[in-house]
């Protein structure tokens, strides 16, 4: 097989700054393009767009081409459209960056793989796992339970009728999963969405102001308010201020943490949505990020990513979040979990520590993966 591989993506939605995985695929697109492979892009359920969209998007400086085709558009007649423009390009791969809630409501897409499989003729498929399942976790309600069991009776029907010649997924939680179903999947850790804006030395400062940054989905239940107490208690003891500074669309779950972090007596500033660049900016001239997501699946969320890439060791301030059935993942590099009464120590551990999983490095490993047809 040569080395330079030929590949459209497939996604569901390719808005740009609106869907995290339509993000993900076109800053790899990007890369791969720059270390001379041929990439387009494909999203077939599009709810951002009213008809049919062929253009250029562009990423780190390369054009990608790319296809949308509005969710509004009758499904077939949609496949029909794709399956125009893929024979066109001719490629050797066709790679689905799946999420479950991408092609469907409810993420229960029937008939899924029959469509997709009407533009695979003589070409091989990649699959990407960027979500599995909802209630895979023991603390959750036993409708997210049947709900997620449905989900997962697709997914290994998706599986088995594309037959990829590579699966990878973000996480090893859900590389476990997967192998439990009998699937093989490689580790292809999650790059940031968030391009490092100038040079990151990793240097932050030891004394002085502890600048906290949070941004992206704040998700529910996170002892927000023990922390922000705990953090009140440092604060005093250390004579050292402590900062929140909350990036993001404003939801629910980011008042509860602006309130708390105020009743706490401690300053917090809400900046809500920002464009990459100043994003880039602000978790630069921060020292510690924190993280809602569940401990067990940090390793899939995009603003993880951007807070370790930008040379942020990260706190997770989650909710209990257990996974049904597997043992709990080892915690990766730079991350530090709260529970209460640690946070004097979280902070203590915090250090830099490199992220070395560049959208330049990820991308060089995928191609390796499709090129020897073995994930790493």
């Amino acid at each position: 097989m040569p080395d330079n591989i030929n590949i459209v993506f497939i996604c569901s939605s390719l808005e740009q700054g609106h869907d995290g995985v339509g993000d993900y695929t076109r800053r790899l697109s990007a890369a791969l393009i720059k270390a001379g492979h041929s990439c387009a892009i494909l999203s077939v359920s599009d709810r951002h767009t009213e008809n049919i969209l062929e253009s250029t998007q562009q990423a780190d400086g390369v054009d990608v081409p790319v296809l949308r085709l509005s969710s509004d558009i009758e499904i077939k007649k949609r496949f029909e459209i794709a399956k125009e423009w893929v024979d066109k390009i001719d490629p050797q791969w066709l790679s689905l960056q799946f999420v479950p809630f991408g092609y469907h409501p409810k993420g229960l897409k029937l008939g899924l793989s029959k469509m997709l499989l009407t533009l695979s003729k003589g070409r091989r498929w990649h699959m990407m796992f960027h979500e599995l399942w909802v209630g895979m976790a023991n603390e959750e309600s036993k409708k997210l339970h049947l709900w997620g069991q449905a989900q997962r009776i697709l997914i290994k029907s998706l599986i088995k009728n594309l037959k990829p010649a590579v699966i990878h997924t973000q996480t090893r939680l859900y590389q476990t999963l997967l192998a439990k179903m009998s699937f093989k999947a490689g580790y292809l850790p999650l790059y940031s969405n968030i391009p490092v804006v100038g040079s990151q030395s990793g240097e932050r400062a030891a004394e002085g102001e502890i600048s906290f940054v949070v941004f992206g989905a704040i998700h529910d239940k996170a002892p927000i308010q023990q922390f922000a107490k705990e953090a009140a208690q440092y604060a005093d003891k250390f004579k050292r201020p402590l900062t929140l500074t909350i990036i993001g669309r404003g939801n629910n779950e980011q008042q509860r943490w602006a309130g708390a972090w105020a009743e706490a007596g401690l300053p917090v500033n809400r900046l809500g949505e920002l464009p990459a660049r100043q994003i880039s900016e602000v978790l630069s001239g921060a020292t510690i990020g924190l993280s809602a997501t569940a401990l067990a699946v940090i390793e899939k969320s995009g603003s993880y990513a951007a807070m370790r890439e930008h040379g942020l060791h990260v706190i997770s301030v989650s909710k209990a979040w257990t996974p049904t059935g597997v043992a709990k993942p080892a915690i990766p590099e730079g991350v530090t979990e709260y529970t209460i009464g640690n946070l004097e120590e979280c902070i203590a551990d915090s250090k830099f520590i490199p992220y070395g999983s560049s959208v330049e490095q990820v991308s060089a490993k995928f191609a390796r993966a499709l090129i020897n047809l073995k994930a790493e």
